[in-house]
């Protein structure tokens, strides 16, 4: 008798979940979870993703603010379905990781978006069909779960505290989803995760379960055996998915075959760079493949030959050595490298044919390029920019890529101030349009008043001697550069064969790439042909998503709709403000976004204090100060980082004192994330206005919330 009891006082873990503040907590981290796995996965396998991260996010704010206001019952196991589905949709098989192919234009560059037909109607048709599908698969995966929370939030007697508890929940899932990445875990747990998640929480009869448990295996399988071969190496950074794979190149000489060993690294499945032995050991070993003649001038050995000395050698963006063991070979005495990657670095140390990483000639600095930059005051002989075409974009949230602000006309001061007198600068860059080698020659010619010498080095010209690219060469000294090119025999004939590349780049004009405008891969300031095609698209799903559903919005709706739009548009001026002033690393966004969640709390918290409203007028007045404070101030100014974050406390405010007054609180939180929605959308206004142009964006938002704040219902 006695036992039975024990048994029966034993809770079964989901009763655990049947305390709503304990629900809301759970739903609001998986929710969150589910959010950054969508856009983390997605953005590595599919391009047209890394490009447009906010795709994946509108598509989940959609999906939860659809969950608030939609009633009728939706099974949790739809989210569970759908997430085993984007999952598959991320497997090369489906055809899904083609979409950027099929989007193909020429105003925006995507690495690796060649083939596949793109540019012709039926392709791009093709493209926008498979992206609708996915986006509203995407939808689908979390309006299950903002159903869940508009159930909660619609029983709460504590609005502001039940509020503070959403947030919570939200700020645990972005440091778990940091720590995940930081771990170095790999997609399969971030799904499972979340599965493990949602059957912890619901009750399910037999059926359900054997269908959670299927969407499961589903997943499970498609991310295992989304990359499989003998000798394949595949491992999750905190940036960026990283195939690492050991090749041999063949070549026959009297009828003998020989070969030559080296690696290849791909990222989010595109080619990053090939691990080359150029030591001088196995040229005379293959004199067939390497010419005694080019033993200083393969293209990782161009850049030595001008310098006089090469005392301290600076590399950015070093990858996993290719420029460091060129400046060992070379004889550099002190080499820095500086690379953002640990896992890049990892494979360097211990497979670069040349151990370049092992020398104790050589520094490692694992940090972002343009923040050590602006924290050593140390001097170079020599720095060279390495093939730093990233894959990859800041955050979740800013369409800025990891090296946006290397390629800007700061950038370029902050290398010519970190050069000696006589140093020099080899800026290198493997071009898919000339417009992009234009820009760069621009920026060099501003900042150092003279043009670069360009010097073209062809991929064809052997791929075992190294990829090729584009050198912009440069010194603040009037005469280095020009020396070499006329004393040296091979350099000269390098250089006149570049000629056609530098008279282009000299008669063309080009938009100069500045910190409040960092966008290398658009062509000039206007919005790109394919954000415009795909904006158009996502703006016709939510007009007929809402129109079918939800119909007319009152006025109260517009001004949480206003608030959530401006406060998207603010956090991503923030997130790339942050990303330059201490780096593009995802520590770096996670510390930004945790900030702006605690800035929440700290509102809550003064909301629940104060126990009584205050006037609107007043607030946004304060707002509007604020705001037009920090559009004022210079970028450079470190009072700008505090300037960014000053007005959440006060955003958050205003929302914590019209959210306790709503009528009803899934409505007021649906339109804040259909206005999140419409400021993702209007992100891309910084293609043609800079980054501070969104803060008079936000400011704008703002006005029309006050304005809506004060109108009768």
């Amino acid at each position: 008798m006695t036992s039975a009891n024990n048994q029966k006082a034993i809770p079964s873990p989901r009763a655990f979940f049947q305390n709503d503040r304990v629900l809301l907590f759970t739903l609001s981290f998986l929710s969150l979870l589910i959010e950054m796995t969508l856009i983390r996965h997605l953005s590595s396998e599919i391009r047209i993703f890394a490009y447009f991260k906010n795709l994946a996010l509108i598509g989940a704010f959609l999906g939860l603010g659809f969950g608030y206001l939609y009633r009728p019952r939706l099974c949790v196991s739809i989210t569970a379905v759908c997430v085993a589905l984007i999952a598959l949709a991320a497997n090369p098989v489906t055809g899904f990781t083609k979409i950027s192919q099929y989007l193909s234009v020429s105003d925006f560059n995507v690495w690796a978006q060649g083939g596949g037909g793109g540019g012709s109607f039926l392709y791009l048709d093709l493209g926008l069909l498979m992206l609708t599908i996915l986006f509203f698969v995407i939808i689908l995966s979390l309006a299950p779960v903002g159903q869940r929370l508009a159930e909660v939030f619609d029983r709460s007697e504590n609005r502001i505290l039940d509020y503070s508890i959403n947030i919570a929940g939200s700020l645990l899932g972005v440091w778990f989803f940091a720590w995940l990445s930081f771990e170095y875990f790999p997609p399969a747990m971030w799904y499972m995760t979340s599965m493990g998640l949602i059957l912890a929480m619901w009750r399910w009869n037999w059926k359900k379960s054997v269908l959670i448990l299927t969407a499961s295996v589903v997943a499970f399988a498609s991310l295992i055996g989304a990359t499989s071969g003998d000798g394949v190496q595949e491992r999750w950074s905190p940036y960026q998915k990283i195939i690492f794979k050991k090749k041999d190149f063949s070549y026959t000489v009297n009828g003998e075959k020989k070969s030559i060993d080296y690696y290849s690294l791909k990222t989010n499945n595109t080619i990053y760079m090939y691990l080359f032995d150029l030591s001088y050991k196995l040229r005379r070993q293959h004199p067939a493949a390497f010419s005694k003649e080019l033993d200083h001038y393969l293209y990782y050995d161009i850049p030595y030959n001008f310098p006089d000395r090469l005392d301290d050698v600076l590399v950015l963006g070093a990858g996993a050595g290719n420029d460091v063991a060129g400046a060992l070979r070379a004889g550099a005495k002190s080499v820095t490298a500086v690379e953002i990657d640990p896992v890049i670095i990892s494979f360097g140390k211990g497979y670069h044919p040349e151990k370049p990483y092992r020398s104790d000639r050589v520094t490692i600095v694992n940090n972002d390029a343009r923040n050590f930059l602006r924290r050593t005051d140390k001097k170079f002989d020599l720095i060279i920019l390495g093939l730093l075409d990233s894959h990859t974009l800041t955050s979740s949230f800013s369409n800025t890529n990891l090296d946006s602000f290397m390629y800007t006309l700061e950038s370029i001061g902050d290398m010519k101030r970190r050069l000696k007198d006589d140093g020099v600068l080899a800026l290198s860059f493997q071009l898919r349009f000339l417009w992009m080698g234009t820009k760069i020659y621009k920026m060099i010619e501003d900042r150092f008043g003279k043009p670069p010498v360009v010097i073209h080095y062809p991929s064809d010209k052997g791929f075992i001697r190294g990829t090729g690219g584009t050198y912009f060469i440069i010194s603040p000294d009037d005469d280095i550069v020009m020396k070499k090119v006329k004393s040296d025999p091979t350099i000269n004939a390098f250089a006149s064969r570049s000629a056609k590349h530098q008279k282009f780049f000299a008669v063309n004009q080009a938009e100069p790439q500045t910190d409040d405008w960092p966008y290398f891969y658009v062509r000039s300031r206007t919005i790109p042909s394919i954000h415009l095609m795909v904006s158009v698209l996502l703006i016709g799903i939510f007009l007929f998503v809402y129109m079918y559903f939800f119909g007319k919005p009152g006025v109260s709706d517009l001004h949480f709709a206003a608030l959530g739009a401006g406060f998207l548009l603010l956090e991503v001026a923030v997130i790339s403000r942050f990303a330059l002033f201490w780096g593009t690393t995802w520590i770096v966004s996670s510390i930004v976004i945790s900030l702006i969640l605690i800035s929440i709390l700290i509102a809550n918290a003064l909301f629940l204090w104060i126990k009584r409203p205050a006037p609107y007028p007043a607030l946004y007045a304060v707002l509007a100060v604020t705001l037009v404070a920090l559009y004022l101030t210079p970028l450079e100014s470190d009072w700008v980082i505090i300037l960014y974050l000053a007005p959440f406390t006060l955003i958050g405010y205003i929302f914590a004192q019209s959210f306790n007054s709503a009528k009803l609180v899934s409505r007021a939180l649906a339109y804040n994330l259909f206005g999140a929605l419409v400021g993702g959308f209007s992100e891309s206004l910084s293609f043609v206005f800079g980054l501070s142009g969104l803060v008079l964006v936000a400011f704008c938002f703002y006005a029309l919330s006050f304005a809506f704040a004060r109108k009768p219902a």
